[in-house]
C-alpha cells in the first residue's frame, strides 16, 4: 500500500509540475481571442463618461458598429461583449467598479444563459490565462469548476504552441489570411469584432431544437442584484434581447425569459422578435451577423436608444 501511495504521489506531483510548466513557463498567446477582454477593460477605465456600454456575449461583439452609434448619439461607445462561454457573471462583476454615474449600459444577454451555466471549460481557463489570473479569487464555484476542468486542455494548447514555434517563429495565434479565425487582433478600437466582415458567410442551418427548460432562478436573482446595484450607482440600464437570426430565435427563445425579467423589474425594452434578422444575414452562427446584418442591427439599436420608449437615455443624450 505504501509503495502504491508513493508512486501515486510521485505521478501526481509530476502531473501538476508539467501543467505548471506548460501554463506559466511558455509565453502567453497575445493574439488569443479572449485577450480582447483586456482591451475592453482598459476602455472602461480610460474612456470618459457618460458612455454607452454594450454588454453581452458574442452577439454584441459581432453585431454592432460602435462608430456608427457614437456618431449618431454623440456619446463615446464601448463594446464590452466578447464570448457567451465566459458567462455574464465574471465580466459584469469585474466591470462594475469601472462603471460611473451617467453611463448607459445596454445589456443583451444570450438566451441560453437563462437556462444553463454557460461558462465552460474551453473558454474560462483561456480567459484566466489572458488576464494573468486577475480576478481568480472572485470566481464563483461554477467558474472555478470550468477553469479546473479545462486546465489540462489549456496546458495542451500551450504545448502545441511550443511545438509550432520553430515553424511560426511566434507563440501567438497567427493572423487570419484566407479564412476567418478567432483572434484578439480581429477587434477594433471600440471593441467590435470586425475582421469577420471581410470573409464570406456560412449559411445558417436551422435545427429542430425547441427550448423547454425552466429558467434558472439563481441566475435571475443574481441578475436582479447586479442590475439593482448599477441603478443605485446612477447607471442607466437598457435591457434589449440579443440580436440573432430568425431560425435561431424560433428554437431558443421562450416567453419564460421575458416573464423572468419582468418579475425582477428589468423588462426588455422591445419585443424579442423585433431584434431578429433574416437568416441570410448570418455570418457563422445564429448570433454572428455579416456586414449587412451588422449595419441593419446597428441602425435599429440607434433608433431604439433615440426613441421615446427610452426617456432616460433620450434625456441624457439631449443634455450633451
Amino acid at each position: 500500500m505504501k509503495r502504491f501511495l508513493k508512486r501515486f504521489s510521485f505521478l501526481f506531483l509530476l502531473f501538476v509540475t508539467l501543467h505548471l510548466v506548460l501554463l506559466f513557463a511558455i509565453p502567453a498567446d497575445q493574439n488569443q481571442y479572449l485577450n480582447a477582454y483586456n482591451h475592453k477593460q482598459r476602455l472602461l477605465n480610460e474612456v470618459p463618461s457618460p458612455r454607452i456600454i454594450f454588454m453581452g456575449g458574442s452577439n454584441t461583439a459581432f453585431g454592432i458598429n460602435s462608430r456608427m452609434v457614437e456618431d449618431s448619439l454623440k456619446l463615446p461607445v464601448i463594446n464590452h461583449g466578447l464570448h457567451g462561454g465566459i458567462g455574464l457573471r465574471f465580466p459584469m462583476t469585474e466591470a462594475l467598479p469601472s462603471l460611473r454615474r451617467g453611463d448607459i449600459v445596454v445589456l443583451q444577454a444570450e438566451y441560453s444563459i437563462f437556462f444553463e451555466e454557460t461558462c465552460n471549460a474551453e473558454t474560462m481557463p483561456k480567459l484566466m490565462a489572458a488576464t494573468r489570473w486577475q480576478g481568480a479569487t472572485r470566481l464563483s464555484a461554477a467558474e472555478w469548476n470550468a477553469v479546473l476542468t479545462g486546465t489540462p486542455m489549456l496546458a495542451l494548447s500551450h504545448l502545441k504552441r511550443l511545438l509550432l514555434y520553430p515553424f511560426r517563429h511566434s507563440f501567438d495565434t497567427p493572423e487570419p489570411q484566407d479564412h476567418f479565425a478567432y483572434a484578439a487582433s480581429g477587434f477594433n478600437a471600440y471593441g467590435d469584432e470586425v475582421s469577420h466582415l471581410q470573409f464570406p458567410s456560412t449559411a445558417y442551418v436551422a435545427s429542430s431544437y425547441k427550448e423547454t427548460r425552466p429558467v434558472r432562478q439563481e441566475f435571475v436573482r443574481w441578475l436582479h442584484d447586479i442590475l439593482h446595484d448599477m441603478e443605485q450607482r446612477g447607471i442607466r440600464l437598457v435591457m434589449l434581447p440579443p440580436t440573432c437570426v430568425e431560425s435561431y430565435f424560433n428554437g431558443h427563445y421562450t416567453s419564460k425569459i421575458a416573464d423572468a425579467l419582468q418579475s425582477i423589474g428589468f423588462p426588455y425594452l422591445v419585443q424579442p422578435e423585433t431584434m431578429t434578422v433574416p437568416d441570410s444575414l448570418v455570418f457563422n452562427s445564429g448570433y454572428h451577423l455579416n456586414a449587412q446584418g451588422v449595419d441593419m442591427n446597428t441602425r435599429r439599436i440607434i433608433g431604439i436608444l433615440l426613441s421615446l420608449e427610452c426617456p432616460k437615455v433620450t434625456y441624457l443624450i439631449n443634455e450633451q
